[in-house]
């Protein structure tokens, strides 16, 4: 996933390995990192999910804004932390061992990505057609709407 982050009007793209948890997206940072320092100035955001291709036809894939802050509360930690965990079960190794993994990993800090609007677009249906999913609490609001072309 690319992450945008801003803070102080300096914008910054980043990327992140990432894990679902329902419509939120869980990801490990260093707080050292600049988007971590930028969402702890302004946890708004906006993000990117999408394969690499060859041909402008086929491009697909989600854009997202929403706002990344930890999971609040040790229930919300640790489903976040099994759903981290399950998609990337090495990341267990890199937990157990910190003195092994000082440099990269130490201080890694769990996040949650809430999107309050999802955006998915594909080309092979049309260049630009898109559609949108307005999101509240990480539940869907109404049923996705197809959005008009720019």
């Amino acid at each position: 996933m690319t992450l945008a982050t801003c803070a102080d009007a300096v914008p910054w793209a980043t990327d992140v390995y990432f894990a679902p948890d329902g419509f939120d997206l869980v990801f490990l940072s260093s707080p050292r990192s600049r988007h971590s320092r930028n969402l702890a100035v302004n946890p708004a955001c906006a993000a990117t999910i999408h394969p690499p291709v060859t041909s402008w036809r086929e491009i697909r894939g989600l854009q997202m804004e929403g706002e990344v802050r930890p999971p609040a509360g040790t229930v919300a930690k640790a489903r976040a932390l099994a759903a981290y965990l399950t998609k990337f079960p090495f990341a267990r190794d890199l937990i157990a061992h910190p003195a092994e993994t000082a440099g990269a990993f130490a201080g890694a800090t769990l996040l949650v990505l809430r999107p309050s609007r999802l955006r998915y677009l594909d080309n092979g249906l049309g260049i630009g057609t898109r559609w949108s999913q307005r999101l509240v609490d990480g539940q869907a609001v109404g049923p996705p709407e197809l959005e008009a072309r720019e």
